[in-house]
């Protein structure tokens, strides 16, 4: 890993907007969409490097490959739900219960659902791969739209049958 300040930040132009990234002294500490173009992105080093091409693979395949350590900072809990959420399989979903169940305690099912919400590295810890019981996409704090087409991106059916 590059020495660094404790925390380096930099920007990648995905398909579906600007990511903004950031690196401490221990790996990847978040990874989130961002509403404006970077004024500067000349950060550049051997782990911004593997960030992008992980990335890039991805954003190409469609298949999740991370070659970094996450370093994302949260409570013992959060990186519980989070290392849970790392479990799901490329191309597949899980339910809040399924994740709920994982974890061992079905009655935690809200704070599990807070816990998701928190994740610092997005599509890195994929909770786009989290949907509703009814199969609803459910909040992302990338958006809706996105989570969908980051589904769509690993060739999952997005469409949800309604019973009317």
């Amino acid at each position: 890993m590059s020495q660094c300040s404790p925390f380096t930040t930099y920007y990648y132009k995905s398909p579906l907007g600007w990511i903004e990234i950031i690196e401490n002294e221990e790996g990847l500490a978040s990874l989130q969409f961002v509403t404006s173009a970077p004024l500067l992105n000349e950060n550049n080093n051997e782990f911004s490097s593997s960030v992008k091409d992980d990335l890039d693979h991805y954003f190409n395949k469609g298949q999740l490959k991370p070659s970094v350590k996450l370093s994302p900072s949260g409570t013992p809990f959060q990186k519980k739900i989070w290392g849970i959420l790392k479990e799901i399989p490329n191309g597949k979903t899980k339910t809040y219960k399924d994740v709920a169940l994982a974890h061992g305690d079905l009655k935690s099912i809200r704070a599990i659902a807070n816990a998701i919400g928190k994740n610092p590295i997005l599509i890195f810890i994929p909770c786009h791969r989290v949907i509703g019981s009814d199969g609803s996409m459910t909040g992302y704090a990338g958006g809706i739209e996105r989570k969908n087409r980051l589904l769509a991106l690993e060739g999952m059916s997005i469409q949800k049958t309604l019973d009317l």
